[in-house]
């Protein structure tokens, strides 16, 4: 018999796999989403939004993964039919993803430049994804066929083994129940059940018991005094209901000066959400804060969630589970509670939006203020921006009047941005198809329903009075007094009255550690970190050091700090380079508390900043403390300038008002004058007046002349005059390209490469963006890396995200670790 070739026509042709297929982004993957067929077994269960395990690589090692899509077809099966694998097996059976998260997180890797598993893992916490703190039932099945099953029933004799299997047969085909609800329904023991499992009849498998990590409902706690409203407060709640009513999404911002009351308009506005049987978030810019607000919030609402990263893994699951299961009506956290999957969402609080600590600083480095409004606008629901101090992008979308008609009156060709540049207030985004990924279809852009308002909280609540601001110079100061004084004359005199009076005081510092660099006056070098540009920070140990500012001669006192990389050295005796005597110059937290316990040492007080406060359970002791008044004062850096609210504090110093004034960001000025009205807020919010002593070098400053006067409208018109001049945001979008590598060579070839690459895609733009660089950052070292940057700015979103979008499609942005893109910075440093 003839022998067939191994290619002739009688050859059966390779086995096509048929869909359906899942779409999935893999975790820590690079920037694509792979396409895998899905066996027949899981078929039923498999859904879009749950985590799988996929194989990946030529060893097909196991990864995990979110179903982000399920379709009957893929590419794959035309080109190479080869490549399509099975997934291996479903993670989780909860859908983690909601459809509207998920095309948040979409939005997300198209606005940001991030990866959509990169992503996908900042919405979903880590104690979900590895279960933490959850309990396992053993599940009970039949192993037999439902007729076999009926069979053996009519044939076994015992009556407990018959209910067993009689109640089996009542559940749907492969439902399950736990064996000892099984038991008890069917008045036997666990140990019958078994029996039955050991004779092949059943099947008993640990699962997961959701259900247990949903707490039950809290004890009603008795009906609480609610304050009345001021006329500022009504007239804004007046505005915001009938927004809250008609559905749809709308942009707020209620501008209110400190202690106008703007968490009682949040608490009124989330009232009418959840009488409506809806659900609100709140978010809140520290860990710090939350256990404040969440206070304020349980006393007026009986289903409160909390999610930040201060919470164990185990507690964190159980209240994720719990706004999973539509249990917890309010929801109040930090950066990460923007994505707590409620699934009637009527409403989103952004609470001090102008903080920075709302930007990630890792990939997907987003604005949580941003997302919050891009969320709102994707489930059409109401968000609310909250601050005394607002950032001037929210602040001019909203159309703060004093600003906006002062540059169109001083420039008549000054127009507002198209609406697609809006997006941090109206929800407008770029359009779509400029930045989405290969492989993803593009979704329908959903319009702003609502223009953005300004609401205004002029005043503080029960008529009290803003605290008077008082100007120190202390050039003057230090030519008045003999030696080196933190504390001025001044604020020594006010703070020993309050004391007298049994009042207690704040004190802002914002700057760690005893003085910010060491220095030799003879060879004029500092000393620097090993790793870092950047000069290191001493730290003292408590109850040790020289005199006089000088190190004694063979003392160590404290340790050199890089606040950058983490570095830790000890002290020299003398300087490394020429051997004579080092200096400490500048100042940190540590010498002022040096000065207060010296110049009252009867005086309670402490230091709250990042050494002496490990975790929020540290935190949230002193202001315990300082709220029954334990202790007189409270010396900090900017973790006491906000969202305090203590009746008794009626002083405030602030020992350097110009610390941040003359660093290289154009929003360092934005950020003085929001630091210190921040923290003159705290004083007077009780019946005795506040005071507030402002100490600067530099009394003259544009800056500083406008938070002596508390004066934010002011401010806002003189820096937006200034932004529009030179084309910063609000006026231009901006995104930083930031390369890095150990070797300065590989910098320089690495940022001429990106170079070329932005810059061709630049010039398709014809001039609407602008690019800048490749230069070097204003810290060309961290942590032994040296670093570069691009700036590219455009006054329209959609030209800048083409840009990006193409140079990313080009594998532009591939190297994760060499190279970070941040939309939207906060920072420039």
């Amino acid at each position: 018999m003839e022998q067939s070739s191994l290619f002739s026509a009688d050859a059966p042709p390779p086995a096509l796999i048929r869909g359906p297929f899942a779409s999935v982004a893999l975790e820590r993957s690079f920037d694509r989403v792979l396409d895998y067929a899905i066996p027949a077994s899981m078929k039923p269960a498999l859904r879009v939004g749950q985590r799988v395990r996929v194989p990946l690589g030529k060893g097909n090692r196991p990864r995990h993964g979110y179903v982000v899509a399920i379709s009957d077809t893929s590419p794959l099966t035309q080109r190479k039919p080869s490549a399509i694998k099975r997934v291996l097996g479903i993670d989780d059976e909860r859908v983690l993803l909601t459809p509207s998260l998920l095309e948040l997180s979409r939005w997300m890797s198209r606005y940001y430049c991030a990866a959509l598993g990169t992503v996908l893992e900042s919405v979903i916490p880590s104690a979900v994804k590895k279960k933490i703190g959850l309990a396992y039932t053993p599940v009970v099945r039949l192993a037999i066929s439902p007729a076999d099953a009926q069979e053996l029933i009519e044939k076994t004799r015992p009556q407990k083994r018959r209910a067993i299997l009689a109640r089996l047969m009542q559940l749907e085909p492969g439902q399950g129940i736990g064996l000892h609800r099984l038991a008890a329904e069917a008045g036997a023991k666990p140990p019958t059940v078994r029996k039955l499992v050991r004779a092949g009849i059943l099947t008993l498998t640990p699962e997961p018991d959701f259900d247990a990590l949903t707490p039950p409902p809290p004890a009603v706690e008795a009906a609480i005094a609610i304050p009345e409203l001021n006329a500022d407060q009504s007239r804004a709640i007046e505005q915001l209901l009938p927004r809250i009513d008609a559905g749809g999404f709308s942009s707020n911002l209620l501008l209110g000066v400190t202690g106008s009351g703007k968490t009682e308009v949040y608490l009124r506005c989330i009232d009418r959400i959840v009488q409506q049987g809806r659900q609100a978030i709140v978010l809140v810019p520290e860990i710090a804060l939350t256990p404040q607000t969440v206070r304020r919030f349980t006393a007026r609402f009986a289903r409160v969630a909390v999610l930040h990263s201060g919470l164990g893994a185990s507690q964190r699951h159980r209240f994720w589970q719990q706004i999973w299961t539509g249990a917890a009506d309010v929801v109040v956290g930090a950066r990460s509670a923007v994505f707590a999957p409620v699934p009637r969402l009527g409403m989103i609080v952004v609470d001090e939006e102008h903080e920075a600590s709302y930007k990630q600083d890792t990939a997907p480095r987003y604005n949580a203020r941003d997302v919050a409004i891009k969320r709102a606008q994707l489930e059409g629901v109401t968000v609310l921006l909250g601050s005394a101090t607002p950032s001037l992008e929210s602040y001019w979308r909203a159309g703060g009047p004093n600003a906006l008609s002062a540059i169109r009156q001083d420039a008549p060709g000054t127009q507002r941005l198209p609406g697609s540049q809006a997006h941090a207030m109206t929800g407008e985004s770029v359009p779509h198809h400029a930045t989405t990924p290969p492989g993803e279809p593009p979704p329908v852009p959903t319009p702003a329903k609502a223009p953005p308002i300004l609401l205004s909280l002029p005043n503080r609540v029960r008529g009290l009075a803003m605290p008077a601001v008082e100007l120190v110079d202390m050039k003057i100061q230090a030519k008045m007094r003999r030696g080196i004084h933190l504390l001025s004359a001044r604020f020594e005199h006010l703070l020993q009255i309050a004391l007298q009076q049994n009042q207690q005081a704040i004190v802002l510092l914002n700057r760690r550690g005893y003085s910010n660099f060491v220095y030799c006056a003879s060879c004029a070098e500092a000393i620097k970190c090993k790793y870092c540009d950047a000069t290191m920070t001493y730290h003292r140990t408590a109850g040790l050091g020289g005199v006089g500012g000088r190190t004694a001669r063979g003392v160590h006192t404290g340790q050199l700090h890089c606040h950058y990389c983490l570095a830790v050295n000890s002290l020299p005796e003398k300087c490394p380079a020429c051997g004579k005597t080092l200096s400490l110059f500048g100042l940190g937290t540590q010498r002022v508390e040096e000065e207060i316990a010296a110049k009252f040492p009867d005086l309670k007080f402490v230091r709250v900043d990042g050494d002496t406060m490990r975790n929020s359970r540290d935190y949230e002791d002193v202001l315990c403390r300082f709220a029954n008044r334990e202790i007189q004062v409270m010396l900090g850096t900017q973790m006491i300038a906000k969202g305090l609210d203590f009746p008794n504090v009626t002083l405030v110093g602030v020992i350097s008002g110009d610390t941040a004034l003359s660093l290289p960001d154009f929003r360092a000025s934005e950020r003085t004058f929001q630091l210190i009205t921040q923290v003159a807020g705290r004083a007077g919010r009780g019946d005795a007046p506040g005071r507030v002593v402002l100490q600067t070098f530099m009394p003259h400053d544009p800056t500083i002349q406008a938070a002596l006067r508390q004066d934010y409208a002011g401010f806002a018109r003189a820096e937006l005059s200034q932004r529009r001049e030179v084309g910063l945001p609000p006026f231009a979008r901006m995104a930083r390209v930031i390369y890095r590598d150990q070797e300065l060579d590989k910098v320089h070839s690495l940022g001429e490469k990106l170079a070329t690459m932005l810059s061709q895609n630049v010039t398709a733009e014809n001039g609407a963006v602008m690019l800048k660089g490749p230069m070097p950052c204003a810290i060309t070292r961290i942590a032994g890396y040296h670093r570069g940057q691009i700036v590219l700015s455009s006054p329209s979103a959609a030209a800048l995200q083409r840009v990006l979008a193409a140079t990313r499609k080009e594998g532009g942005f591939a190297e994760s670790g060499r190279v970070a893109v941040d939309v939207d910075p906060v920072s420039l440093l």
